[in-house]
């Protein structure tokens, strides 16, 4: 998805949908507060699933190999429609494309919300290895991407952290991948 999902995404297909932050007051804001089987639930009933950190790297990279964020190495900034932009130490989320989008078009890969991955969570392993797949079980998934609370070096690429599945936070939310036909 070019955005995370959003709170009028998710009211289209869930049943029910946790009452969301008081800042959430469009339908075009980020979805939080979903556990990470609701997050892929929904993903699967749209046809699509969670992406592994390794897609989810590769996209927020946006063809930038070396690129410290989405953008580039530029320090991040939290000015609306910014190119090196992202909602980061504030104190809530923002409507999805508030910022520029990265080299593929997506929006919102660095700040706004944590995004919940299909992996669990462990350490990486120091060979080399084209698209890593993680541990399928574990105590925790692992997301990406920082939140509108943390500071700049949270939204480096190569940031990631474990959560539990089954926590609900207000800086967490989700995109989906799907399969492209080859």
């Amino acid at each position: 998805m070019i955005t995370e999902v959003t709170v009028g995404m998710y009211r289209l297909v869930a049943r029910e949908v946790d009452e969301q932050p008081a800042w959430s007051t469009t339908s075009g804001h980020p979805v939080v507060i979903v556990t990470w089987s609701e997050a892929r639930t929904f993903c699967q009933a749209i046809g699509g699933r969670l992406p592994t950190e390794a897609e989810w790297e590769y996209a927020a990279r946006g063809g930038r190999e070396d690129s410290i964020y989405p953008w580039g190495n530029q320090t991040p900034d939290d000015n609306t429609g910014g190119a090196n932009g992202a909602a980061f130490e504030r104190d809530a989320a923002q409507p999805v494309k508030s910022y520029g989008s990265n080299g593929y078009g997506l929006f919102d890969m660095a700040g706004n919300v944590w995004e919940w991955t299909e992996d669990a969570g462990s350490l990486y392993v120091a060979d080399d290895v084209s698209d890593p797949q993680g541990p399928a079980a574990g105590s925790f998934r692992i997301v990406r991407g920082g939140s509108f609370g943390d500071a700049p070096s949270n939204l480096r690429i190569s940031n990631r952290t474990p959560n539990q599945p089954d926590r609900i936070n207000v800086n967490v939310g989700f995109r989906c991948a799907r399969d492209v036909d080859r």
